[in-house]
């Protein structure tokens, strides 16, 4: 279907919608599915049209495709949105928890993920389901080995359906756990429940009989027929090595459940931080990677701990060779060293990759970067090489200049960066530390699912998480404000022109600068920063699925966090709106005006927004003087003008009936 047809179709589309006629509207939408049948927005949208027409069936049917859709994609918090819009419409589909468990699980919200298996588990054993419920307890235990209420429920499943040798095996590990952390009456009972399995178990009948005697419990033997030194029971468990050896075996869940688990324990401990930012990188959650990456490199820079700092870069980099964030810190590494050369270097590359692949909200960046490169260098063709490149020059006319040559020998002949692997946590700690200005640049390759993404407004999914959809803090704010339509194309549905989302916008540019991407405790599922980036771009989502609820449930959250305060108490505002609880939206933002975080950018917008919401309320005195407030803010002027040619009218009419 050409895009004249498509747009000539969405139109017919929404002014059937428009007009209640329903049935013919889904026939229209179900057209552009057709030409499009791997659009999720489509589904979502016919599944909005089903539950208007009250057919919750069908619209259940076209939520399930709706998130089948956004997980091919890649797009999981738009899944996640469309599962819950499938509970919503028929909470008996009880099955839809294990899909929202497997995507929380993916984000790296392991909380999350748990509870909706639990959700789930639970339903199973009401209903006398019991291999599906031991299968969902064995995917808690594997998301969280620390759970022994899990393995509990595991091992009884276990009895249940007769798999004798497997729960043996669980009892053991239980009885192990328990006594390891000092809890000797459990571990006795997990034993005994051994023993009545397998009276000949040498191991249960040695921890028994040394209890029975008045002891601990010391274990000698660690499986039946075969023996071990003994453990001393005040021993911690090596969960270090633990953790390590599943990553290098890709068992990236239970690794990050046993490091989150430490960092509880341990906020900070460098030497967890560093292996689960590891463990990231090879899993590939690049953003996320980038993060802590950025953050640990940077405690050692300001540590001065050069030799860690430049490992921890030069793995990132041995992963993501383009990645201007951690090429900037390079730069700044030499720098410290006083090595201005390799500085002016690496400061280079990153500005070479700006220029062909500018970053939004950091337009200046490669500027500022070529004036180090250019107080630093003493290379005067790699200088000039910058500096034409700057003026606009193409790439022919540059490689063509004498001086251009020189540097391509000089880049060819320089020896390859050795990356050593991070050591040991030397004399910094991670605890208590500054982190730097996040970054939000992507590797410069981007995928055509990438740009398929960022054309259609994604909706971002999460720090932590996001692994194909661009940088979070610059993608949620952009399209904050839109609905999805049939094509791709994003229609605005604030009631409000396009100037309404561009105070949204204009957030979208002071995040990219002052948002922190880091807490004390690094981690997908670590209490802090992250978890706030999970629930803010969660609650995106929801809202531009129109869950306005469950966003606001989720903006509650991610608003204790200060790095997302005024984005949330934005967010909450903009759904109350959707609402048509006007309301409510003001008294929410009149609330933020009087915090002394609301200042710069952030605050113009939340400014904006709340005059059109006084003029909305047609209290336009209020909106006068919110709008006064910003002057130069977008339409403000024009706004502002139209106001005053409102009070003029008013009051030439107040005059004329005196």
């Amino acid at each position: 279907m050409l895009a004249a047809d498509r747009n000539k179709v969405l139109q017919q589309a929404q002014l059937l919608a428009a007009r209640g006629q329903y049935d013919a509207a889904i026939a229209e939408w179900r057209k552009l599915a057709m030409d499009a049948p791997n659009d999720g927005s489509i589904y979502n949208t016919i599944g909005d049209l089903h539950l208007k027409r009250n057919a919750t069936a069908e619209a259940t049917t076209a939520f399930l495709q709706a998130a089948a859709a956004f997980r091919a994609e890649g797009a999981t918090l738009k899944a996640i949105a469309a599962f819950k819009k499938v509970l919503k419409s028929d909470p008996s589909r009880y099955e839809i928890y294990r899909h929202l468990g497997d995507l929380n699980a993916e984000r790296g919200l392991l909380s999350s993920a748990i509870q909706d298996y639990l959700t789930l588990g639970k339903y199973y054993l009401k209903e006398r389901k019991g291999k599906e419920a031991l299968e969902i307890y064995k995917k808690i235990v594997s998301q969280d080995p620390s759970n022994l209420n899990a393995q509990q429920r595991v091992a009884e499943l276990c009895v249940q359906e007769n798999l004798q040798d497997e729960a043996t095996k669980v009892y053991l590990q239980l009885g192990r756990e328990r006594s390891a952390q000092g809890r000797y009456d459990e571990a006795k009972d997990a034993y005994l429940a051994a023993l009545r399995i397998d009276p000949k178990n040498s191991e249960a009948s040695q921890f028994v009989e040394s209890v029975q005697k008045g002891g601990t419990g010391s274990i000698k033997a660690v499986k039946s027929g075969t023996s071990a030194p003994a453990q001393k029971l005040s021993e911690p468990l090596d969960l270090l090595a633990e953790a390590t050896r599943r990553i290098e075996e890709k068992q990236y869940t239970g690794a990050e459940a046993i490091l989150n688990q430490m960092l509880t324990r341990e906020p900070g401990n460098p030497q967890v931080c560093q292996l689960l930012a590891r463990l990231h990188l090879q899993r590939g959650d690049i953003q996320v990677a980038l993060g802590e990456y950025r953050f640990l490199a940077g405690a050692a820079l300001r540590a001065q701990d050069y030799i860690l700092a430049e490992s921890l870069i030069g793995e990132f980099l041995s992963a993501e060779p383009d990645s201007v964030p951690l090429l900037e810190l390079y730069g700044e590494l030499y720098e410290e060293k006083g090595d201005g050369a390799a500085a002016a270097h690496q400061y280079a590359k990153a500005v070479e990759l700006l220029l062909e692949h500018p970053e939004s909200g950091m337009e200046s960046l490669h500027e500022e970067l070529f004036e180090k490169v250019r107080s630093l260098s003493t290379d005067a063709a790699l200088v000039n090489r910058l500096a034409a490149r700057l003026r606009g020059e193409s790439t022919a006319e540059i490689s063509n200049s004498p001086e251009a040559d020189t540097e391509q020998v000089a880049v060819e002949d320089e020896p390859p960066v050795k990356v050593p692997p991070p050591p040991a946590a030397s004399g910094f700690s991670v605890a208590g530390a500054v982190p730097d200005d996040a970054w939000t640049t992507t590797s410069k390759v981007r995928s055509e699912q990438d740009r398929h993404f960022s054309l259609k407004g994604a909706a971002p999914d999460g720090l932590g998480l996001i692994k194909k959809e661009g940088p979070p803090q610059t993608a949620g704010f952009s399209l904050a404000n839109a609905a999805p339509d049939g094509d791709g194309i994003r229609t605005f549905i604030s009631g409000e022109s396009a100037a309404s989302a561009d105070s949204v916008r204009e957030v979208k540019s002071a995040r990219s600068h002052d948002h922190t991407v880091f807490s004390e405790k690094p981690g997908a599922a670590a209490e802090g920063a992250l978890d706030h980036e999970a629930h803010f771009t969660l609650g995106v989502a929801y809202k531009n699925m129109g869950l306005y609820q469950e966003a606001k449930e989720e903006f509650e959250v991610s608003k204790t966090g200060d790095a997302f305060y005024l984005d949330s108490c934005l967010m909450a505002a903009l759904c109350h709106k959707e609402e048509r609880q006007l309301a409510l939206a003001i008294r929410g933002l009149e609330a933020v005006l009087s915090d002394p975080r609301c200042q710069g950018a952030k605050g113009q917008a939340i400014r904006y927004e709340l005059g059109l919401l006084y003029e909305a309320e047609a209290q336009w005195e209020k909106a006068a003087d919110t709008f006064q407030s910003i002057p130069s803010f977008h339409d403000v002027p024009q706004r502002l003008e139209a106001l005053r040619g409102r009070h003029q009218h008013a009051r030439s009419a107040f005059r004329m009936a005196s």
